[in-house]
């Protein structure tokens, strides 16, 4: 049985680092936000809170940010720090580490985090200043960011794990050493970690947060496996040696879940179930550029208006998801970010009669046949392929699947090699440019996200107004808007905003979730 104050979960997808500059995956995220803080963090409604900063003021032009440390915060214990084993973190730190992140020899999977946006970073990366001048400690307890232009989802941005601190010293001796031995300030701290085997985490005994008065966390230690099963994951958690299953996998979702995303009853007990809207939207993508190929089909908006019409989006999340997701009837942001409103943006339902005059409007008819399509996919995504193709051949529509790898399938999107394509997009930060930077004109692939090469002048100028507005609720007026006009070229097909589910034995308490998926575990107790 598991020992009684120590938390067991499982990684199907192994773990590749713990360091926070290199953690491009769900996995290291998760773990690296165990033994790591930045300046601020998430909350369960995905608000920014203080972490490392305990407060930070905003100048009235947005183009600077100062942030006052709390001066109680220690790191993990390590010899390199000399007589007393560990020290206070300082704004010095903050400057090393998100250097580093922008730094072109580390090699960091965020250097595009700052891209753009950092006073001094070009100087920088171009070795024209040993330093980057946006980021300045003004003293131990005072750190400053300066910005080229305002970007008001930027204390958004510092919570992902490139904005986690980390010590100087222990970085240079350890080198490339650091991602299998970090050293951090989180409430776990590494204890060991056997590659394809196990992670132990231990408590971190001078972590300074606390709930209620008591220090955190909870929790003496974290055990994490690697079973790449998800089967066997899923049989190991259902006998008590697993606290938490996150998602479900097809081999046994359609026995856990209805159609309606509930449980099934006979599991109802044995289980806790936590759920969550995830911002994660689900997408078919339309090469709209003539460039690359004049003649396409797709150019037209008429037909690929027809084809957002012709889904039953309610259909396919309910009989292929089992309610694990939401259909995806508004625009392309998900359901769950801040700004998300159903009532202002109206996207695609399922109207064959539309679909069949869109598909007449744009001059295809009995005597002018649709041509066939080609839809590029993964294996993974099988299911979901098939039921597209099934639903465009009920308007007359012959499409042919094929699947590539995910690493193959993600050249070809960005090098502008096909026409049409499944994808997906994971928010990085809880902010809605995050999503809409895909139709934006100059981030045009391969050198940036924008693989429909989507382009409107309109939707430009919206887009740069929108990055000036310090005011949420007026940035979220425009991005409605330019979510409008999205909608009405339709470059897209959304196709469900995902959802998140854990399942937790009722042993497990504290345990909360957010639409960014992020594992807390500082609150965790067990409960006997």
């Amino acid at each position: 049985m598991p020992e009684a104050n120590v938390f067991y979960m499982n990684l199907d997808g192994g773990l590749s680092t713990l360091d926070p500059a290199y953690a491009r995956d769900q996995a290291s995220d998760w773990m690296t936000a165990q033994i790591f803080n930045g300046l601020v963090e998430l909350d369960s409604l995905l608000k920014v809170r203080p972490s490392i900063a305990k407060s930070w003021e905003i100048s009235e032009d947005g183009l600077r940010y100062t942030f006052h440390l709390r001066k109680d915060i220690y790191f993990h214990p390590h010899p390199q720090f000399g007589a007393d084993s560990s020290r206070t973190v300082n704004a010095q730190d903050f400057v090393f580490s998100f250097t580093r992140i922008c730094n072109p020899q580390t090699a960091s999977t965020g250097q595009w985090v700052f891209n753009g946006k950092i006073l001094g970073l070009k100087d920088f990366r171009e070795g024209r200043h040993p330093t980057v001048k946006g980021f300045q400690a003004l003293n131990d307890s005072t750190f400053q960011i300066l910005l080229t232009r305002p970007f008001p989802p930027l204390l958004g941005l510092l919570a992902m794990p490139y904005g986690r601190v980390v010590p100087q010293e222990i970085v240079e001796k350890l080198g490339e050493d650091f991602q299998r031995f970090p050293i951090g300030t989180g409430p776990f701290q590494l204890f060991q970690w056997r590659e394809n085997d196990y992670l132990i985490l231990h408590r971190n005994p001078t972590y300074f947060e606390t709930l209620d008065q008591t220090p955190l966390p909870f929790l003496e230690a974290v055990k994490v496996n690697f079973i790449s099963s998800r089967l066997s994951a899923f049989i190991e958690f259902s006998q008590g040696k697993l606290d938490m299953l996150n998602g479900l996998d097809d081999s046994y979702k359609d026995e856990l879940l209805l159609p309606n995303g509930e449980i099934a009853p006979e599991y109802r007990k044995a289980f806790q179930v936590l759920r969550s809207p995830q911002l994660n939207t689900e997408y078919l993508g339309m090469m709209v550029d003539s460039v690359a190929n004049p003649d396409h089909p797709l150019l037209n908006s008429d037909l690929r208006k027809a084809l957002n019409y012709s889904l039953d989006r309610n259909q396919m999340v309910s009989y292929l998801l089992n309610g694990m997701g939401y259909p995806a009837e508004s625009g392309f942001i998900p359901q769950g970010m801040p700004g998300f409103d159903a009532k202002a943006v109206k996207g695609f339902s399922y109207q064959a009669d539309t679909a069949q005059y869109l598909l007449q409007k744009a001059g295809f008819s009995s005597s002018n046949s649709l041509p066939e399509l080609t839809l590029y996919s993964t294996q993974k995504y099988a299911r979901i392929a098939e039921f597209v193709q099934k639903s465009f051949e009920n308007i007359g529509l012959k499409v042919q699947v094929q699947n590539l790898q995910g690493g193959a399938l993600r050249k070809e999107i960005y090098g502008a090699r096909i026409q049409f394509w499944r994808a997906s997009w994971i928010a990085d930060y809880p902010d809605g440019e995050n999503y809409l930077a895909l139709f934006y004109s100059p981030n045009h692939s391969p050198g940036g996200p924008n693989t429909t090469h989507f382009q409107n002048p309109k939707f430009d100028a919206l887009y740069e107004a929108a990055i000036l507005e310090p005011s949420d609720s007026l940035r979220y007026l425009k991005y409605q808007e330019m979510e409008r006009i999205v909608l009405q070229e339709a470059p897209i097909i959304p196709l469900y905003y995902d959802r998140s589910i854990r399942l937790v034995q009722p042993r497990v308490k504290g345990l909360v979730v957010n639409p960014m998926n992020h594992l807390v575990l500082k609150y965790v107790f067990l409960k006997h």
